[in-house]
């Protein structure tokens, strides 16, 4: 293969640099690019698989109409002319009969200009009802930590750094690229310590690991809130003249009980007051955080309670600590949403969003509060809607909600590579092309933008911004779509346009020094201008002004264990399954638990076994066995369905898929709309006449 083309991975929000080896008969295969600064050349499994997206045998390449009912697979062919003419008259005629709340848009993972473009489709049809996954991935990280410090800090790992909390994160298998850091960190002494049910790689490797009892890390924050306050652990000049409220947080903090919180995580006084003096004894300290503290309803307030630590410990903008973000964006609309999109619908409106969470700069409708609007016509009636790179029905909770829901519908649109038990459950799916198909803009980790060359188009399939922007105008809300014009405001930061960035093939993102102690100057952007220990602002909401501890979800008799989930290295959430390469490497669901446990349940590694947080809550997986867990511990797989199984069931979307077992319940306390998925109270058992589908 003598030709070769270097184009940007869109698998995910990382943004790595390829190389993609080809010749006449196209075929393909990719390799790292070494000179992309971030990555040095490596990539994840999926990445290194990707090209088998764009050539799979079945992938979407024509719109669909259903000709079935919804979930039998049964389509016929139409123009793209067709659907765009029919979905426009569905959309209108639903707006026009139910008003415009009755439309919905929903988008998955930060795939470039979706979500950007999706809310502007929403703003045109003067619809509140934008939806994403942030719920519970992100927005509890960005607003808990917003709140506390007036901005989400990054971390600033280097050779200063002699102390690393990772905090329900696994670099090692979802963030890569930054594990040079982190080793250049601990080659020079760094202390390492992991806070995870799971012995990770981080935990395997760490100097201190906390296995706590999935979902209990508010406890945990709390516990070593309190510890450092009642032995004056803090930095008393730092929260004397930069924090808010620490009277108001030390009152709180002296009606708790240290052995009831250190209990409800299964972890000694003892450890935690160890690993609570080496994160404030080290001179610059980072604490980590991933995805696992956004899946509770507690879990804003946990993002505050761990922002809090990090004030108290005086880590903020120090050299090798926490680091407040810096520099512009090259390109708009990529990620996340620009600013005048969100205020060109007014606030009014937007809190007509069903399910909207009380903290009101998420303005988004939640899942849970389009499902029930779905079903209930509660507060308005829910008839038609647009999907676009998403999963609803592995990716929503409660598996079984989201299918009764969307056959209340009287539209649905998804836009896809894959026929996905999504799709099944379209009246109409469009051919969606993935990012080797469309000449345009991508953006790397380090800021640096570069112009993304096409490779070939596969069939009829169109960029999702695209269709979205088509959308709009067949329904006379939108301009006629111009790629030339799409790009050049992407490209406006920089003031060229796609053909001039083809050209120059790169533009770098200015290397800026890391902020240090900028707040001496202008202070925090915050209401006080303070770190906010006490948040006046939640107050004002009747929300808790400082982070409360309240139980997770109790176990019984019946449910004694508790289950929680984590990512893949071979899959991204639901997508991949229909890639051979990759589904060689991870054939099966897979359920961890500890041996004793095995035992107990007369169950052998590689037997199936059922999971049940509630009668009708059941999914199967395969056992492996894990001694490292607490014996009261599983960890399942997540987002699991069976492509190859195509109708039947939704292509297994129930058998295995861990939202199956979740439920739309967000309790009494989810300020942002998360709801339960760590630590759900189940049983396991041997399974029988149960046979899981491979390829």
């Amino acid at each position: 293969m003598n030709n070769v083309i270097t184009i940007t991975c869109g698998l995910c929000s990382t943004g790595c640099r390829i190389n993609v080896h080809y010749n006449e008969h196209n075929q393909y295969s990719i390799k790292g690019d070494k000179r992309d600064p971030v990555t040095h050349g490596a990539l994840c499994k999926k990445g290194l698989h990707a090209i088998d997206i764009m050539l799979h045998p079945e992938r979407l390449t024509q719109p669909l109409k259903r000709t079935g009912k919804r979930g039998e697979d049964q389509w016929i062919t139409i123009s793209w002319q067709q659907a765009l003419d029919e979905i426009a008259l569905k959309f209108n005629h639903t707006q026009n009969t139910f008003g415009d709340n009755s439309l919905f848009f929903s988008y998955g993972y930060s795939k470039d200009f979706i979500n950007t473009q999706l809310l502007k489709l929403a703003n045109a049809a003067n619809s509140a009802n934008i939806h994403g996954p942030e719920t519970v991935c992100w927005a509890p990280s960005k607003y808990g930590k917003e709140y506390t410090l007036g901005y989400n800090p990054g971390a600033d790992i280097n050779q200063h750094t002699d102390c690393i909390i990772f905090w329900g994160v696994n670099k090692h298998n979802t963030r890569f690229t930054e594990m040079r850091a982190i080793n250049h960190a601990i080659e020079h002494g760094a202390t390492t310590i992991c806070v995870d049910p799971q012995q990770t790689h981080h935990a395997k490797n760490a100097n201190y690991w906390l296995p706590l009892v999935p979902g209990s890390d508010l406890a945990l924050a709390m516990t070593m809130i309190k510890i450092i306050i009642d032995k004056a652990w803090y930095d008393t000049a730092f929260v004397a003249d930069f924090c808010y409220g620490f009277s108001a947080l030390q009152s709180h903090i002296d009606q708790l009980d240290l052995s009831y919180l250190a209990n409800e995580c299964q972890l000694s006084i003892e450890m935690i007051t160890d690993i609570t003096q080496q994160y404030i004894n080290a001179k610059s300290a980072v604490i980590i955080t991933g995805n696992a503290l956004d899946h509770n309803p507690d879990s804003f307030q946990v993002n505050r309670a761990i922002a809090i630590l990090m004030a108290l410990s005086g880590n903020i903008e120090i050299q090798g600590g926490q680091s407040k973000p810096q520099g512009k964006s090259l390109v708009n609309g990529r990620w996340p949403y620009d600013p005048q999109d969100v205020d060109q619908l007014s606030l009014t409106i937007r809190q007509h969003s069903v399910g909207s969470p009380p903290i009101p700069e998420y303005f988004r409708a939640t899942s849970q509060g389009l499902m029930d609007a779905m079903l209930t016509g509660q507060p308005y009636s829910i008839k038609a809607g647009l999907i676009v790179g998403t999963n609803p029905m592995t990716s929503w909770p409660d598996s079984n909600k989201v299918k009764h829901a969307f056959e209340q519908l009287d539209f649905l649109v998804v836009s896809e590579l894959f026929m996905t038990p999504t799709a099944m459950m379209a009246d109409i799916v469009l051919p969606a092309a993935s990012f080797f198909e469309y000449a345009g803009v991508t953006q790397g980790q380090d800021g640096s933008i570069h112009y993304q060359a096409s490779l070939q188009q596969i069939g009829d399939a169109k960029p999702d911004h695209q269709i979205i922007a088509e959308i709009g105008h067949a329904m006379g809300i939108m301009p006629v779509y111009n790629d030339n014009d799409f790009w050049k405001s992407a490209l406006s930061p920089v003031n060229i346009d796609l053909m001039q960035l083809k050209a120059q093939t790169s533009i770098l993102a200015a290397v800026e020094n890391q902020q240090i102690l900028s707040y001496l100057s202008v202070g925090f952007d915050t209401p006080s201008g303070k770190v906010e220990l006490y948040s006046q602002k939640l107050h004002e909401l009747t929300l808790d002004p400082i982070p409360v501890y309240r139980p997770n979800l109790s176990v019984t008799d019946r449910y004694p264990l508790r289950v929680t989930t984590a990512k893949s290295r071979h899959y991204m959430f639901s997508h991949g399954r229909q890639i051979s390469s990759l589904r060689a490497r991870h054939p099966l669901p897979i359920v961890k638990i500890h041996s004793s446990l095995g035992e107990k349940e007369h169950l052998k590694e590689g037997d199936i076994a059922a999971i049940e947080t509630a009668p009708d809550k059941i999914i199967y997986q395969r056992v492996k066995f894990d001694d490292n867990l607490n014996i009261d511990t599983i960890i399942a797989d997540l987002s699991w369905w069976f492509p190859e199984m195509k109708s039947k069931q939704l292509s297994g979307a129930f058998i295995s898929n861990y939202n199956v077992l979740t439920s739309t319940d967000t309790g009494t306390h989810s300020d942002i709309g998360s709801f339960y998925i760590n630590g759900l109270p189940c049983r396991i058992y041997k399974a029988t006449n149960i046979e899981l589908s491979t390829i």
